[in-house]
């Protein structure tokens, strides 16, 4: 497929490159707890010389960056880090267990609870994780990608988990699934010169951390609006937000001698992936141009969700429902 930017056979395969070789040539690091009992593999100390000197010159590369372009941690504005070591381990804290968040966006579920589009999120938008995108995103700090994509990697190897019934186990090569990321709007791409999320699963594709039968595919794109007609999402409530996004997708195939012709989804299934979930209208969005070109999407997967999931959502749905119902409404009327 043409359309794609991932390798598909890009699978928790090492690469062949000098990176691959850093962990194979490390000491055994010490083995501890952490606050959930779970066993934790700190890094020791390199075994061979050429690794030690590879990893000091690293180290004397990175310190010489910092004394020519200065930098902070995007979370506690420590000096020469992007962030660093404490608020890095806060950051995996946050993004440690990924959870189902359909239930805080309500452009996801019905208004009788059915969930129109399962969606997982990797942390809770608040203290590091918050910190770190918002750098990310509209400040340029493009060095915290490799910390959101460790995250965002987290959030894929969760979705069989998570989604046992709605997401396909892949067992067979003729069996492909596509993650496409949410396109920026024009106005956002000009302004930061590249692509948030497009940027993480680029990324993960190179650093090989997309598991077997995964890949990348970059297919949907904004649709051009007047100016009068744009207006950011941050500012508008949840009906508002459902309206200025409402049909500004569409799904982009490849160009062959000046015709456009749609891309073949058969045995392909797409996972939205965006960055930050909050009423879920723009993952809606995207998911509706993909169906309504023929894909089969099963899920959504975002980095961070606005609002936690209530533990309680389903029973006051029931006990709404139940208050609302023919037989109810009659018996209150009687009396």
């Amino acid at each position: 497929m043409g359309w794609m930017q991932g390798d598909e056979q890009a699978g928790g395969e090492p690469s062949s490159g000098i990176g691959s070789g850093l962990g194979s040539g490390l000491g055994r690091g010490c083995e501890t707890r952490d606050g959930s009992g779970a066993r934790a593999m700190h890094r020791g100390e390199a075994i061979h010389w050429w690794l030690r000197f590879w990893l000091w010159c690293e180290s004397a590369w990175r310190e010489f960056l910092y004394l020519v372009m200065p930098s902070e941690c995007v979370v506690c504005g420590r000096d020469d880090a992007a962030v660093c070591g404490a608020c890095a381990r806060l950051l995996r804290q946050q993004c440690r267990t990924p959870f189902r968040a359909e239930q805080s966006a309500d452009a996801l579920v019905g208004t009788m609870g059915e969930v129109f589009v399962p969606a997982v999120a990797v942390g809770t938008y608040r203290d590091a994780l918050a910190a770190a995108l918002l750098a990310f995103k509209n400040h340029g700090r493009t060095e915290l990608a490799p910390e959101l994509a460790r995250c965002l990697a987290k959030g894929l190897a969760a979705l069989p988990v998570l989604l046992p019934a709605t997401f396909p186990g892949v067992t067979s090569c003729d069996q492909l699934v596509l993650l496409v990321p949410v396109p920026s709007t024009g106005s956002g791409w000009r302004r930061r010169g590249y692509d948030p999320v497009a940027l993480l699963l680029r990324l993960m594709a190179r650093e090989h951390r997309l598991p077997q039968g995964f890949a990348v595919g970059a297919l949907l794109a904004q649709r051009p609006r007047l100016p009068w007609r744009r207006h950011h999402q941050k500012g508008l409530g949840r009906a508002a937000r459902r309206r200025n996004v409402h049909n500004t997708m569409y799904v982009r195939g490849p160009f062959r001698r000046g015709f456009h012709l749609a891309p073949n989804f058969a045995g392909v299934t797409i996972v939205v992936i965006d960055d930050v979930l909050t009423t879920g209208a723009t993952l809606r969005e995207a998911v509706r141009a993909l169906e309504s070109a023929g894909a089969n999407v099963c899920a959504g997967l975002v980095l961070a969700a606005a609002r936690a999931p209530d533990l309680g959502a389903d029973a006051i749905t029931a006990e709404r429902l139940a208050e609302n119902s023919f037989p109810t409404k009659m018996n209150k009327c009687s009396h």
